[in-house]
């Protein structure tokens, strides 16, 4: 029986999917992970930052989505490991920028990094997480690059003079 919210390509013709593919998991297990995986950078953010980051993951899902339905051939994705991906590359690299958080922005990037070159070089075979799915690196390196995208954005669009510009500031 096919799940009606799969990543798949359906999703050409049932566009929702392009959302709910990272809602749908191959059991309790894996949904744990991956709130886990996306409940650290959701912590570690400020107010602005988790405002931030919840548009960034609901605006990233359908293009995250669609590079995936390119990897997967006749398969199907579930899971919302690639969004944690974003999740951490954004929080990560927002702590990173700033003078009293370094250190934990450079941990989130650098155990990132590490977790998908992993993934690249030695496959499945690395995080094997359980029986009936296999992690997908091709989702995590590009919620990483989307995440990454999505901190400069921000970054660039905070540098330009708004209508507040001048202003004090409390």
């Amino acid at each position: 029986m096919m799940e009606p919210f799969e990543l798949n390509a359906l999703a050409f013709q049932e566009p929702w999917r392009l959302w709910t593919g990272h809602l749908a998991h191959f059991g309790a297990r894996h949904a744990l992970l991956n709130l886990a995986a996306l409940g650290v950078p959701w912590l570690l953010a400020d107010r602005r930052g988790r405002r931030r980051l919840a548009v960034a993951l609901l605006l990233a899902a359908p293009l995250l989505g669609l590079g995936i339905l390119g990897q997967i051939e006749d398969g199907t994705y579930r899971g919302a490991s690639g969004l944690a991906c974003l999740a951490w590359a954004m929080t990560g690299a927002a702590l990173a920028a700033q003078p009293g958080s370094r250190t934990p922005g450079l941990l989130m990037l650098g155990t990132l990094t590490l977790k998908i070159a992993a993934e690249c070089a030695f496959g499945a075979a690395f995080s094997r997480p359980g029986p009936g799915w296999e992690p997908l690196p091709a989702a995590h390196a590009m919620g990483a690059g989307l995440g990454l995208l999505g901190w400069a954005a921000l970054r660039h669009l905070d540098g330009l003079p708004g209508p507040e510009a001048g202003a004090a500031h409390p």
